[in-house]
């Protein structure tokens, strides 16, 4: 075995000892909450913005905004048309919408996870046991991304190091590359086709 699968196996095993120490319910309170809270909510306005802006009442709410200034002559009133201020809003009040949703469904979530009842107090450990491993994998594959994304000479340096992995950390930062320059040519493509 090599150094980073004994690292992997210690970081699965620390993140292992936090999952069953602090549980789902607080586990799920600190990775939502600080910066990793802000970092979900901007998540999903982006993945879900465009489709409840498509929504016909919020996009009457939206014209009904940019009306305000349509009409309107000065620079100010120029600047709002020009950067779609009724977009900028509307993505403002998403933002604040679904922090405050992310609040209270986990103060929820934690609230049920953490009762006295037996059963829920064994399936919380169980949970927090899983969510803990499954988010240092993340954060260990997230390193791997990131040496695959710089690539060059760190990236051959690393590749050589990984080589003969036992968790097939080789294999995960060639496919890492593979993706990147797959992406590179989809790219450069796009641009010269128009």
């Amino acid at each position: 075995m090599l150094i980073i699968d004994w690292v992997a196996l210690g970081i699965v095993a620390v993140m292992a000892l936090l999952g069953l120490l602090l549980g789902f319910g607080k586990g799920l309170k600190f990775f939502t909450s600080g910066i990793f809270g802000v970092i979900i909510s901007i998540v999903v306005c982006w993945l879900f913005g465009e489709m409840f802006r498509s929504l016909p009442f919020v996009q009457s709410l939206l014209a009904k905004i940019a009306s305000l200034w349509a009409e309107q002559e000065g620079f100010f009133f120029d600047l709002l048309r020009r950067i779609s201020a009724e977009t900028v809003i509307y993505y403002i009040v998403l933002f604040f919408i679904i922090q405050i949703l992310r609040i209270v469904i986990v103060l929820l979530i934690k609230k049920i996870a953490e009762s006295e009842v037996t059963v829920i107090k064994v399936l919380n450990k169980i949970f927090g046991l899983v969510m803990f491993v499954a988010i240092g994998i993340f954060f260990l594959s997230f390193g791997i991304y990131v040496v695959a994304w710089v690539g060059g000479s760190t990236y051959e340096e690393v590749l050589g190091q990984f080589n003969g992995s036992v968790f097939g950390f080789d294999y995960l930062l060639q496919n890492f590359k593979n993706s990147f320059e797959t992406v590179e040519e989809t790219v450069v493509s796009l641009f010269y086709a128009v």
